[in-house]
């Protein structure tokens, strides 16, 4: 108990000591989220008031139980967005490549920065032609930070009364003209 208070102390104060020294008055999480939304000027989905509070997995969980009982030859079709299976210790095959990777960034020639956004090559094309048996391209592959986190763009992208700009290269925009 003694370390893990005083690693937390430790961390706490770490993260301190870079944070910018800002007197932040005291709101809550919905006035916080609020204020921050109207300082972009960018109008909050209606649809995320709808959402009811509390742990999302769960209800995910009732929900595709309820779907599987109305509709059994489904079961096998679905594929689950909820929480993953974490019973289970990480696989060797995967936990080497991970120190593999996670060393080469202590050196100056195996440091990479951040990956492209769509994910870094190697690994897209190892999913097209191992998961996908080469079905799909290399550049069909999108690599993530997380299920929810892209369901939440999708949702803030797509959602109703949303207006999107979209880049276009120089190169393409005579045609738009």
């Amino acid at each position: 108990m003694k370390f893990t208070s005083a690693f937390a102390l430790m961390m706490l104060a770490s993260a301190s000591a870079f944070a910018p020294s800002v007197t932040v008055p005291t709101t809550t999480p919905a006035q916080a989220s609020t204020s921050a939304l109207a300082m972009s000027g960018v109008a909050r989905n209606p649809n995320f008031s709808k959402l009811i509070g509390g742990y999302l997995f769960p209800e995910i969980g009732r929900r595709r139980t309820a779907y599987v009982a109305a509709n059994p030859d489904m079961a096998d079709k679905i594929i689950s967005l909820g929480i993953g299976d974490t019973t289970q210790p990480i696989p060797a095959h995967i936990l080497s490549g991970l120190v593999e990777s996670a060393s080469k960034l202590g050196t100056k020639e195996g440091y990479s920065g951040y990956g492209a956004e769509q994910g870094m090559g190697p690994l897209r094309k190892k999913i097209a032609e191992k998961l996908y048996n080469g079905i799909i391209k290399e550049s069909e592959v999108f690599v993530s930070d997380g299920a929810k986190c892209d369901i939440m763009r999708v949702q803030q992208v797509f959602g109703s009364g949303v207006t999107t700009a979209v880049q276009v290269s120089a190169a393409n925009s005579a045609s738009f003209f």
